[in-house]
């Protein structure tokens, strides 16, 4: 039972949770829960909409059966908030993390700084061991210095909880919360939140940076309701930033239509390219490992990798004619 105004900054809590010598705040704010239309009703804390007939309880109330997992809400209930204040104490030193960003992550973490001052959206396209992550820093100590509200969020559980221990080893002295349907941590209230993109319809106009990791993996990128609570847990005036290894052209032809930015790192951090695969035709490959014999072609780029110190990896693959 929440008994604090403070938990309930920038929070989309049903009334039903909330002590009832709080609810005569003056400062909170009150929100239908569930909307009935003609035919339809439609569900504030996660968008959905859903036809009458099938969401519709024996003693006539109708609730959502979408978000159910997260608590039931229905007609009977208020979604309770009170407005973010920002109201953060800054520690004197913020960014604790001793690494260095290479020259192409300088750049891509200045572009992102740039959009976030200009009040713009950014996608960062950037392949897998790019160093993503590191990339937030310098925006993430920016916006802990101007007192902005931020949260970084997944579709997965698991990377939500391999962010969080390395974001606390870079930013020590900043309190920060995990939250995910598994984490045993509560809610408290604070300047940085990790969470599963899930936990974005408990929040209404919090954030004013809002970080999605993975935001074209699932079960975000097909999730219009997801996509609807990024949009309800994100201030009016604040920005998104976007990571993603593999966008698609639709995601970044809509990022620049939408007045957005994009960068883009082809490169992991040691400055390698990525491998590219080669095909090489070996007939009776088969038949010769029987025997214990290798392809010559196969002897052959062995010894040259060997030669040349490099790791390498060979599949054998069943020609289908």
């Amino acid at each position: 039972m929440i008994k604090d105004r403070t938990d309930l900054m920038g929070r989309f809590i049903p009334d039903v949770l909330v002590d009832h010598l709080l609810l005569s705040d003056p400062l909170l704010e009150f929100t239908s829960a569930v909307v009935v239309n003609k035919t339809s009703i439609h569900c504030n804390r996660c968008g959905f909409n859903c036809e009458k007939t099938k969401c519709k309880l024996p003693n006539g109330i109708f609730y959502c059966p979408n978000c159910i997992e997260m608590g039931r809400i229905d007609t009977s209930m208020k979604l309770v908030t009170v407005p973010e204040a920002n109201d953060f104490m800054i520690p004197p030193e913020i960014l604790t993390w001793k690494g260095h960003l290479t020259a192409f992550q300088r750049d891509c973490a200045s572009k992102i700084i740039t959009s976030v001052q200009h009040h713009r959206n950014h996608l960062l396209w950037a392949v897998t061991g790019a160093g993503k992550t590191e990339m937030l820093f310098p925006v993430l100590k920016w916006a802990i210095e101007h007192q902005k509200r931020i949260a970084i969020a997944s579709p997965r559980v698991d990377v939500c909880s391999e962010l969080y221990p390395r974001l606390q080893a870079a930013f020590s002295n900043l309190d920060m919360v995990l939250l995910h349907g598994k984490s045993k941590e509560q809610y408290r209230y604070c300047q940085l939140t990790i969470c599963t993109t899930h936990q974005l319809m408990r929040f209404f106009h919090t954030f004013d940076l809002l970080i999605i990791d993975e935001v074209d993996a699932f079960p975000f990128v097909a999730n219009v309701n997801l996509k609807f609570a990024v949009t309800h847990a994100r201030k009016r005036d604040g920005q998104t930033i976007m990571l993603s290894a593999t966008p698609g052209i639709k995601l970044r032809e809509k990022v620049i239509k939408e007045h957005g930015d994009v960068s883009y790192l082809p490169l992991r951090f040691h400055g390698h390219l990525l491998p590219q695969i080669k095909v090489h035709l070996s007939r009776n490959w088969r038949m010769k490992l029987t025997k214990k014999k290798l392809p010559k072609i196969l002897i052959k780029m062995c010894q040259h990798n060997i030669a040349i110190g490099r790791r390498f990896c060979y599949l054998f693959l069943k020609s289908k004619t």
